[in-house]
């Protein structure tokens, strides 16, 4: 599995790497309770420290102040799954950043794609238009590679497998747990009812990212989504919003990924309907059982990348 692991870190540098070409910002980072985020935005500071380029600024959708950036800034948006309309306010704000900004070049970040509305992508089709070749996409499974392919053709369109694979080896420590079984069952609405789930054994405890259960995060994560939707009203100083920054950056996303990483070494058998739960399971070594989301994006990355794992099968 080590193996298969490495060629995944050398394929993400190999194409990613020589992407990023001249300072840059980073923008839309995960400031909520998703660790399988937190994952992503944290392998892809370690991976742009290889670069010889600098971190100009960087923040979250909530965060952002619309600042003076160089037209010969390189704007980087985080990757996930939250391209199209599921979760459509992350284009909303990528789209309003690309207007913003009409000289600069773009770069975002592996991710999954679907769209529900045609409208929506009618809309982000004329918008990363205009961008051409100063714009690419990462994509993170085939699927979504051949649809951007297809329907964004003025724009760069590459294949990178997801950056949580590029999870730094040294935090990995896979422990025991002792024969207990999960079933990670999200809440949302990428959650799909399936007969599938009859597989998961009567003992296996149904959680979700421990996160997603604190009602403290909660409550934040909603103040988050009001001051959003203030559009611009500031209730307190730029500078705070730089702390804000500098906290979730420096003490919020590292402590996240310690707390996935604890929670999932707890188990031995992993049953997840959750992408970032595999993929954590997998590095960790521990046998995963993986269900599809509602848009098939953990079906797409699994037959793209997984299927010479040997801990890992597709339910």
């Amino acid at each position: 599995m080590e193996e298969q692991i490495a060629i995944l870190k050398k394929t993400i540098e190999e194409r990613l790497l020589p992407l990023v070409d001249r300072d840059y910002v980073f923008l839309d980072l995960p400031y909520h309770p998703n660790i399988g985020d937190s994952l992503i935005a944290a392998a892809a500071f370690k991976l742009l420290k290889k670069v010889p380029y600098h971190c100009l600024y960087s923040s979250s959708v909530y965060t952002f102040d619309k600042r003076k950036i160089s037209p010969d800034t390189l704007i980087i948006f985080n990757g996930g799954g939250n391209f199209g309309d599921l979760w459509r306010n992350y284009s909303v704000f990528r789209n309003k950043v690309i207007s913003d900004y009409p000289e600069n070049h773009f770069l975002i970040l592996p991710q999954s794609v679907s769209y529900l509305d045609m409208k929506n992508l009618e809309e982000d089709v004329r918008v990363y238009s205009i961008c051409g070749k100063r714009m690419t996409i990462c994509a993170r499974d085939r699927e979504s590679f051949v649809f951007l392919e297809k329907n964004f053709d003025n724009n760069n369109i590459v294949l990178i497998p997801d950056l949580a694979f590029y999870t730094n080896k040294s935090i990995l420590k896979t422990k025991s747990g002792n024969g207990r079984v999960l079933f990670l069952k999200r809440k949302d609405k990428e959650f799909v009812s399936n007969s599938n789930y009859d597989i998961v054994p009567e003992n296996a405890d149904i959680r979700d990212w421990p996160t997603m259960e604190n009602l403290l995060l909660k409550l934040y994560w909603k103040y988050l989504q009001f001051f959003k939707k203030l559009k611009g009203i500031r209730w307190y100083p730029t500078s705070f919003l730089h702390i804000e920054d500098c906290i979730w950056q420096k003490i919020i996303i590292p402590y996240y990924i310690r707390k996935g990483i604890h929670f999932v070494n707890g188990y031995d058998i992993v049953y997840t309907t959750r992408l970032h739960v595999a993929i954590l399971s997998v590095l960790l070594n521990k046998q995963v059982y993986f269900f599809d989301n509602s848009y098939g994006k953990n079906s797409a990355l699994y037959n793209t990348w997984l299927l010479e794992f040997p801990n890992i099968k597709l339910v």
